[in-house]
């Protein structure tokens, strides 16, 4: 297998029911253009739905879920900046700089109003663009991410991935050395293959410590409590495992401060016996619940 076999722009995809078009654009931000990879599918005048992955993953992390809802609603699912086939030059790296740099994509590609679709390092991006810009979103599906309770002994990757090299190493060994391990379910030996393949880009194990280093887990929860929570005046729903170790029950559903409770309009939904990568786990889950909320 060619592990980091690029695309090029244009190149079509059969993702399950339907087909998907590979897409490498410039897009201005705070700092200049930088180069994005994303995938398309759906119709043109179709509700945007916007798919923001996490860490160890890519826009194909999204393919049953683009399966499912491509012939419905209009599909963009993107690498994130540092992952699969995304920029990874110099610059800044703070999350809040990169959720204004993927705004002037989706400036671009006409997305006045989309949906959000995040998981994991996802929606630490989406908690910026759409905390800064709630007009432009329509509902926020949430997944495997902190709110605003978080034990630091639990996270002790925030400052192995901020090291240039065990970062990097990490990074580049990432489903070996993690992914694997925190999956409940096994996979099919194709499933493994992709996810390893879009995770072995050049540059990725070399650009996502500086993630790590440009802002911190605190900063990120400081923002949201004190700034960015309370102007998603829109629907959001949290999607989580109840049995994901590194972010347990109560971090969601402290009875004296439960994390809906943290915005305007939220409500929290289990998958049960999930555990981080609900997303890989429980495919079918996680498509039916985000249906649902989508369709309310």
């Amino acid at each position: 297998m060619n592990y980091g076999q690029a695309n090029v722009d244009g190149e079509t995809e059969q993702i399950g029911a339907v087909e998907g078009t590979h897409h490498f654009s410039a897009a201005g931000g705070p700092h200049g253009p930088i180069r994005w990879h994303y995938v398309t599918a759906g119709p043109d005048d179709g509700e945007a739905i916007v798919f923001l992955h996490g860490n160890g993953e890519s826009w194909h992390s999204w393919h049953q879920q683009i399966s499912h809802f491509g012939s419905r609603y209009k599909i963009v699912a993107i690498d994130i900046k540092g992952y699969g086939q995304s920029d990874k030059s110099d610059g800044n790296w703070h999350w809040e700089n990169v959720a204004e740099e993927a705004l002037a994509l989706f400036d671009q590609l006409g997305l006045t109003q989309f949906n959000i679709v995040a998981h994991d390092r996802g929606a630490v991006l989406a908690d910026y663009l759409a905390g800064n810009h709630p007009e432009r979103v329509i509902k926020y599906v949430r997944m495997s991410q902190l709110v605003h309770i978080w034990e630091p002994d639990r996270s002790p990757q925030a400052n192995l991935f901020a090291d240039p090299e065990k970062g990097s190493e990490i990074f580049r060994n990432f489903y070996a050395m993690r992914q694997s391990k925190m999956l409940k379910k096994p996979i099919s030996d194709a499933r493994r293959d992709r996810l390893i393949r879009e995770f072995s880009y050049p540059g990725i194990a070399e650009a996502l410590p500086r993630y790590f280093q440009a802002s911190s887990f605190a900063e990120h929860i400081e923002d949201r409590v004190t700034r960015l929570l309370e102007q998603m005046n829109f629907p959001v729903l949290l999607l989580y495992g109840d049995d994901d170790k590194g972010q347990p029950v109560h971090y969601y559903a402290d009875p004296k401060s439960p994390a809906a409770d943290q915005f305007p309009d939220a409500r929290l939904e289990w998958i049960v016996g999930g555990g981080h990568f609900i997303t890989i786990d429980e495919p079918e889950e996680i498509t039916r619940r985000i249906d649902r909320f989508l369709a309310e």
